[in-house]
């Protein structure tokens, strides 16, 4: 137990010992910087031998592990060293700027020019300053100059503007057309020519659509299946109803939806309205029928525009009652391979006398 208790003592003591040692180093340094501060005060010449000297010291300390009374020890050598090391250099810095300051005194007296030309590209504000006092003329020409610059500066600056500005008007415009190009030939495009080109732009953008689909469908469709809303549709993705894109114009909303119309509000007396939308689908919108189902047909094919059809439609077209034609025919257009085949087609297409408007029911291409 009492050795245990020496060898705790002996543990103790050393280890309170080099705590003291560490501290008093750290104070040692810290006398070291505020003596070599003081005499960087009075002359920085003074100041920058005295901390080479130290520095030069704590060198042979580091080597020898021998040196100064307070400087033996290599870990002590070694800070002196740094510590030293750098202050030589801010005390060389400072005797050099002071050096400098008496040179330029003494050269602002005997030559202003040269003294000048010297200031300049160290201290600009200075320089400034130091011309107003010694060259007054020179002064005010270095003013109008930098106020001209300044000019020079903020007329380009505007003239970069303006030309950024009328890049990003031509950009818009440029826009703008793609977009009108696209909505065309929509049905109400002066009511909803806004909604129309945003919605058409989105939908290309973002790749649900393409241009050629807007441009063969020649933009928005009004859709008779919601006669309660404004909503129109066109086709992206194919020819088939299942492909139909709706918009509502009230609300921005893109949909694909039934194709089942809405039912008619209460109130409204459809017998009269039926009579009069009956009288005007007769039989001799047949040919009429026949040439409107035609670009949904062109639709379906490889090549439409290669696609050319008789004037006379096929056997078993007619109206077949409330407003809907049937329509037969047969076309000739080119395949995959560029050879011109003749192909049929058969569908129902719906007549709406109240807006003036076709949109095809079904449609099958062989």
């Amino acid at each position: 137990m009492q050795t245990s208790k020496h060898l705790e003592d002996v543990t103790g003591a050393i280890l309170t010992s080099q705590i003291l040692r560490f501290l008093i180093a750290v104070a040692e340094l810290g006398l070291m910087f505020v003596v070599l501060t003081l005499i960087l005060i009075a002359s920085p010449f003074a100041a920058f031998v005295a901390a080479l000297a130290v520095s030069f010291a704590g060198v042979v300390a580091t080597i020898t592990g021998r040196g100064l009374p307070r400087l033996r020890g290599r870990i002590k050598g070694m800070s002196a060293f740094a510590v030293a090391g750098i202050f030589a250099l801010i005390a060389w810095q400072a005797h050099e700027a002071d050096q400098r300051e008496i040179r330029w005194a003494e050269l602002r007296q005997a030559d202003p020019d040269a003294y000048l030309a010297e200031l300049a590209p160290i201290d600009l504000e200075r320089w400034l300053e130091e011309l107003s006092e010694l060259r007054p003329e020179r002064y005010a020409e270095e003013v109008a100059r930098r106020e001209a610059q300044r000019e020079a500066e903020a007329a380009e600056g505007a003239r970069r503007a303006e030309v950024e500005a009328a890049e990003r008007r031509e950009a818009d415009a440029r826009a703008a057309a793609a977009a009108q190009r696209l909505i065309a030939g929509s049905d109400d495009l002066d009511e909803h020519r806004a909604v129309f080109a945003r919605v058409a732009v989105e939908l290309v953008e973002n790749g649900t659509c393409t241009e050629a689909e807007f441009v063969e469908n020649g933009g928005w469709v009004r859709s008779t299946t919601f006669e309660a809303r404004q909503v129109y549709f066109m086709y992206c993705g194919g020819s088939a109803v299942a492909n139909r894109l709706y918009l509502d114009t009230a609300t921005g909303d893109v949909f694909r939806g039934t194709d089942e119309p809405e039912s008619p509000a209460s109130g409204i007396d459809l017998s009269a309205q039926d009579a009069e939308r009956l009288a005007q689908c007769t039989d001799q919108k047949a040919s009429e029928a026949y040439v409107m189902i035609q670009a949904d047909v062109r639709r379906a094919l490889v090549a439409p525009s290669t696609a050319e059809f008789p004037s006379r439609y096929g056997a078993g077209t007619g109206h077949a009652g409330d407003c809907l034609y049937q329509v037969n025919g047969h076309f000739d257009a080119q395949n995959g391979f560029g050879a011109m085949l003749r192909g049929t087609f058969t569908g129902t297409i719906r007549y709406f006398p109240e807006r003036g408007s076709w949109q095809t029911q079904t449609l099958s291409v062989n």
